[in-house]
C-alpha cells in the first residue's frame, strides 16, 4: 500500500475534503463481517488448513487467544462471555484447541430460573445478579507466570490462572477477601453478605516478571467517576507467586487518597517504579439505569507514580507523585530501564475514540440510517484518526515531571484509525529498550459512527477530521510497525475491506534476538472468506521485517470459531502446570456462603464449582 505522508495534529484541517453527511447514498453496502459477533459456545479442537502461502519452518511455539462472545443485543462484544484459544505450531503444521472461559460466575449464569438468582446485562456492559454479585468473564489478556504458570486478566474481576495445556482454570490469583470490594460506601451498604461475587475493580495488564518471580497489580474503586472521590482508593499489590498479597494503600504527597476516574487497562513497570494509569475507558453511571448519554474522554493520560524503594513492608501506604499526559490512551508500554530517573512511555493517541462504547439496537447513525440489530453491542467507530505518541519522564525527588521537548506523536489518515493492541518481543514484560512495537489500527467504518457518540466529541480537543468531514469510505484495518528509535511508521499492510483484524502477537524466530526478528500473528475475521475451507474466521501470519508483502500464511478450518479478540500470548514451549503451584481456597469461599442461598443456587455450586476448584 502506498501510504500518505504523516500528518502532523498542527495545521491540517484545512486541508481534510468536506463530505456532506445528511445524503445516506454516499455510503456504500456494508463490507463488514457480521460473523464477529458470532461464535459457538462449544470447546473445539482440530487441525488448521494452510488456505494460502505456507508455513516457515522455523515458526513454533504456542499463541493463547482471549476473546468476548456478546451473548444478546447491545452486549459490548469485547466485554462478552469469555473463551480462550491456543494454536500450536510444529513441523510445519498448526493445531487450535479452544475452550470457553469457565469462571465460577460464568459456570453459573445459565444455571437459574426466578427473579433474583439469574444474572442481568447492565447498559450492555456488565452482568449482574442481585442475589450473587457480578459477572467476571476474565477474557481480557492471557500471561505467562513462568513455569508453565498461565494466567488471565479482566479489568472487571480476579485474575485466574490456568494450566496451558488443558486450558481449564485451575484458581483464582488471591483469596476472595485478599481483594476489596470497589463499589462506593452508598452502593456496598446494600450489598448483601451472601453475594458469591464481589465486583473487584483492577487492570487489565498485571506486571509479572519472570525475573524477579513477582507479580505487580492493583485494586481500586470506592468512587463514581469523579463523584466521591474522598473515598476512593488504590491498592498496589505485590505478589510473590506463593503466598499471601503485600498491599499499599496509595496515596499522594497530602497524605490523600488516590483515585482512578474511569479505568486502568494498563500498567507500567520498570527498573525503579511502577506507574498507574487511568486510561480511556469510561463505563458512565447512569449506563446500568439505561441512560446512553456519553461523557467524553478525557483528552489526557493521569499517572500516578510509585518509587519500588518506598514499597516498605512495615508501612500500610506508599506516596504516588501525580502528573497528566497530555493525550489519551488506553494500551501503553514503557522501557525498563529507567536510568537517571528518566522514563520512556509509547502507547496510542485514541483522539476520538470511546472504547467503552457499544452500537446499541436501532440508535441513529451519523450518515444516516439506524444501527442494526445483527451488530448491536459492537464498539462504535472512531469520529477521528489516531495515532502513535512518545514520551518521557523525569521522576524527581518529591515529583514528576515531562520532558515536553521529547514527546512526539505520528498521526497519519491512511492507516491511524481505531488504534488497539500492541505486539512486541516479551508480551507484556517489557525490554530493557522498546525499538520495534507493530499495532492493530481495527479501521474506520462510516456505517458504524453514531451520532450519539459523533455529538458528544464534536468539540473534542485536537482533531484532524470534524463531524462535518468523516470519510464516506471505510478504511480497512491496518497492521502498523513503529520504528520506536526513529519514531516512524516504518512498515504497514491494510488488510482487505471485507476483513477486521485484531489481536497481533510477536512470536520470535528460532534463535533470533532482534525486536523484529519474528513473524506477526493476527486474528482476522472476513465477511468473504479466503478459501472453502474457510468459514471467515483465520489467522494471518505476516514476517515482521516485511508486513507490506502481505501474509505469509493464512489458516482457517471449517470448525475454528471466535469472535471479537482482546490481547494474546505467544510462549516457545507449554507443560502442565506444577502440581504444587499456588492454590487459593475458592472452595472453602463458597462453602461459607452456601447456607445463604437458594435450593437452586447450592445445587448448582456442588455439582458444577466445587468439584472443579477443590
Amino acid at each position: 500500500m502506498k501510504r500518505r505522508d504523516f500528518i502532523k495534529a498542527a495545521g491540517v484541517t484545512g486541508l481534510m475534503p468536506g463530505i456532506t453527511l445528511s445524503n445516506q447514498a454516499l455510503i456504500p453496502a456494508s463490507s463488514f463481517p457480521n460473523v464477529i459477533m458470532q461464535s459457538s459456545l462449544k470447546p473445539a479442537s482440530g487441525p488448521l488448513d494452510i488456505v494460502m502461502g505456507s508455513l516457515p519452518a522455523d515458526l513454533y511455539g504456542h499463541v493463547f487467544i482471549a476473546e468476548g462472545i456478546p451473548l444478546e443485543k447491545n452486549h459490548l462484544s469485547p466485554n462478552g462471555k469469555g473463551a480462550l484459544s491456543r494454536v500450536d505450531f510444529t513441523h510445519g503444521q498448526a493445531r487450535f484447541t479452544r475452550k470457553m472461559i469457565e469462571t465460577p460466575s460464568a459456570i453459573l449464569q445459565d444455571k437459574f430460573s426466578g427473579l433474583l438468582d439469574p444474572f442481568y446485562l447492565l447498559g450492555g456492559t456488565v452482568y449482574f445478579s442481585p442475589n450473587l454479585g457480578f459477572m467476571n468473564y476474565c477474557n481480557t489478556a492471557p500471561n505467562y507466570l513462568g513455569n508453565n504458570r498461565f494466567a488471565l486478566s479482566y479489568e472487571g474481576g480476579i485474575p485466574y490462572e490456568f494450566d496451558g495445556t488443558t486450558l481449564d482454570l485451575i484458581t483464582p490469583i488471591g483469596e476472595v477477601d485478599e481483594w476489596k470490594s470497589s463499589l462506593p460506601p452508598i452502593a456496598e451498604a446494600f450489598a448483601p453478605d451472601k453475594w458469591l461475587f464481589p465486583q473487584v475493580r483492577t487492570t487489565g495488564h498485571p506486571y509479572f516478571d519472570l525475573e524477579r518471580n513477582e507479580c505487580f497489580t492493583i485494586n481500586y474503586g470506592g468512587n463514581m467517576g469523579t463523584s466521591g472521590l474522598r473515598n476512593s482508593f488504590i491498592r498496589l499489590i505485590q505478589w510473590d507467586l506463593v503466598g499471601n498479597f503485600k498491599t499499599w494503600n496509595v496515596v499522594n504527597r497530602q497524605g490523600k487518597n488516590a483515585f482512578i476516574t474511569a479505568t486502568s487497562h494498563s500498567l507500567g513497570v520498570t527498573r525503579h517504579h511502577i506507574l498507574i494509569f487511568e486510561t480511556a475507558a469510561r463505563v458512565e453511571n447512569m449506563r446500568i439505569l439505561g441512560s446512553k448519554k456519553v461523557t467524553p474522554q478525557n483528552h489526557h493520560t493521569p499517572v500516578w507514580i510509585i518509587r519500588k524503594a518506598d514499597l516498605q513492608s512495615n508501612n500500610s501506604q506508599v506516596v504516588a507523585d501525580y502528573i497528566e499526559l497530555n493525550f489519551d490512551t488506553s494500551d501503553i508500554v514503557c522501557n525498563y530501564d529507567d536510568y537517571d530517573n528518566e522514563i520512556t512511555l509509547y502507547g496510542q493517541y485514541l483522539g476520538a475514540m470511546d472504547k467503552s462504547e457499544p452500537q446499541f439496537n436501532h440508535e441513529k447513525l451519523l450518515f444516516g440510517g439506524y444501527v442494526s440489530s445483527d451488530i448491536a453491542g459492537y464498539p462504535v467507530a472512531p469520529v477521528d484518526v489516531g495515532g502513535l505518541v512518545r514520551v518521557r519522564l523525569q521522576v524527581l525527588s518529591d515529583s514528576v515531571r515531562e520532558i515536553v521537548s521529547d514527546f512526539q506523536l505520528i498521526r497519519d489518515q491512511a492507516v491511524c484509525w481505531d488504534l488497539n493492541d500492541p505486539a512486541y518481543r516479551g508480551h507484556f514484560q517489557f525490554p530493557e529498550q522498546f525499538d520495534h512495537i507493530y499495532w492493530a489500527a481495527i479501521g474506520y467504518r462510516p456505517e458504524h459512527v453514531v451520532k450519539r457518540v459523533a455529538d458528544a466529541y464534536k468539540n473534542y480537543p485536537n482533531r484532524l477530521f470534524r463531524n462535518d468531514q468523516l470519510p464516506s469510505y471505510p478504511v480497512p484495518s491496518a497492521l502498523i510497525h513503529m520504528d520506536c528509535q526513529q519514531m516512524a511508521i516504518s512498515d504497514s499492510y491494510q488488510f482487505p475491506e471485507d476483513c477486521v483484524m485484531r489481536t497481533p502477537q510477536f512470536m520470535a524466530k528460532n534463535r533470533s534476538y532482534t525486536q523484529d526478528d519474528g513473524y506477526i500473528f493476527t486474528a482476522v475475521v472476513r465477511k468473504y472468506p479466503s478459501h472453502a475451507n474457510s468459514n471467515g474466521k483465520e489467522f494471518w501470519i505476516f514476517d515482521g521485517k516485511q508486513l507490506a508483502q502481505g501474509p505469509i500464511c493464512i489458516l482457517a478450518s471449517p470448525q475454528l470459531h471466535f469472535a471479537t479478540t482482546n490481547h494474546a500470548l505467544w510462549v516457545p514451549t507449554i507443560n502442565k502446570r506444577p502440581v504444587a503451584a499456588y492454590q487459593a481456597d475458592i472452595a472453602g469461599y463458597f462453602k461459607e456462603k452456601l447456607s445463604f442461598h437458594s435450593r437452586q443456587v447450592q445445587q448448582a455450586i456442588k455439582r458444577h464449582i466445587l468439584p472443579r476448584f477443590s
